[in-house]
């Protein structure tokens, strides 16, 4: 047998086994055919774990505002917590230095920050931030540590305005609150 022979011979023999389009819809063949039965093989193939994607980067979690703007029919704008119970500056604090402490923190108590850095309700003016105190940090506003006063029975009083104790003043911190 010729080459060419022998090829045209096994041509469609290796077709068929490959697969060729239309062969399996084609009718009945009269050339040759080769069965081929695989045996099934159980040796895991390693597979590439997948990669974890890194998750997009996220802004960090707002915390709710420390203290907001409200008004006041006789001082106008005054600053009040989440509560709105009204805040205060006691005067001998000047600068961000604590002398309400003990008793004095009864009748006045602090405002603490949350577990994140203080945020306004509303554009201030003026700057907020914290002071360390007692194992805590206690809301400023303008290097003012703010208060509450246990006087104010609830939300949008001002019992504490110019009230004279331990040792000074108390008034109102407004958002105009100088340093």
């Amino acid at each position: 047998m010729t080459r060419q022979g022998l090829l045209a011979l096994i041509a469609p023999v290796l077709l068929a086994a490959c697969g060729t389009p239309g062969a399996a819809s084609s009718g009945p063949s009269s050339s040759p055919t080769a069965t081929v039965a695989a045996t099934p093989s159980f040796s895991p193939t390693p597979t590439a774990a997948p990669t974890p994607t890194p998750a997009a980067p996220t802004a960090p979690p707002r915390a709710a505002p420390s203290l907001f703007v409200a008004s006041n029919m006789a001082l106008g704008a005054v600053l009040v917590n989440a509560q709105r119970r009204t805040l205060y500056y006691f005067v001998p604090e000047r600068g961000g230095r604590i002398v309400c402490t003990g008793a004095c923190t009864n009748a006045w108590p602090p405002l603490f920050a949350t577990s994140t850095a203080p945020t306004a309700g509303a554009a201030l003016p003026g700057q907020l931030s914290v002071v360390a105190r007692a194992g805590s940090e206690q809301v400023t506003y303008n290097h003012w540590p703010l208060y509450t006063f246990a006087g104010d029975a609830g939300p949008d009083q001002t019992n504490g305005q110019g009230v004279f104790g331990f040792g000074g003043k108390w008034f109102v911190a407004t958002p105009s609150l100088q340093p």
